[in-house]
């Protein structure tokens, strides 16, 4: 999945998801000076226009794509970001970053090897961070040196990731929480589809398909796959 992306100006967006992410993501694109930002939805029944955004069906895709249009997620669930990708995975994806996101030395050119990923206003992430596809990264969030993110992660406002972690394909942080620092080789990892919830503090590996919550964080229950 993963491309080399070159730093390409946008013209035209396209946002799959009309709910309050989306949003974000739209103001993502505008401060990058992205002069046409439209929202895509699957209803049947929606309106197409409000205040701020023009609103089209998905299956408008194709004539999107002859004006010229890329696309972007803007959809939290790790699970359905991943089902709109299946559904449109010949579209082109570009990295959104905020004009007021923190990029160490080298980062961008990391990212530039990926696609699809968001980066919110605030976002801070130090350097040797190795990227996946589709990742989104919301405010005021920070990534620590040499982390491995896989695939589909969604990192919630304010999550503080020490380096040396290792966020498997799915993985969801909620608000404020806290992964420690890992070993450069034993990295300390959050499995596949595992979800950790807010505020909670991580000290160690947690296995894949779990719930973690608290200080420290403790299983809660499994993740039916």
């Amino acid at each position: 999945m993963s491309t080399n992306q070159s730093n390409s100006v946008i013209g035209k967006l396209a946002i799959f998801g009309t709910s309050g992410f989306a949003y974000e993501v739209a103001d993502v694109a505008v401060s990058m000076d992205i002069e046409k930002i439209i929202l895509l939805t699957n209803e049947k029944d929606f309106d197409n226009v409000d205040e701020r955004f023009e609103v089209l069906h998905e299956s408008e895709v194709s004539n999107l794509v002859e004006q010229g249009y890329q696309f972007a997620m803007g959809i939290g669930e790790p699970e359905l970001r991943e089902k709109v990708f299946n559904k449109f995975n010949d579209l082109e994806y570009p990295n959104l970053i905020h004009k007021n996101a923190s990029l160490g030395y080298g980062q961008r050119e990391l990212i530039n090897k990926s696609q699809g990923n968001v980066i919110t206003a605030g976002v801070a992430m130090t350097n040797n961070i190795q990227l996946g596809n589709f990742c989104i990264f919301n405010l005021l969030s920070t990534v620590g040196h040499d982390c491995i993110i896989e695939d589909f992660v969604s990192v919630m406002p304010s999550v503080n990731i020490s380096g040396n972690v290792k966020l498997e394909k799915g993985a969801y942080l909620g608000v404020g929480a806290t992964i420690l620092q890992g070993q450069l080789d034993d990295k300390l990892t959050i499995g596949e589809g595992t979800v950790v919830g807010a505020a909670s503090l991580v000290r160690k590996s947690v296995p894949s398909y779990k719930i973690v919550v608290g200080s420290p964080a403790k299983i809660l229950k499994d993740i039916s796959k």
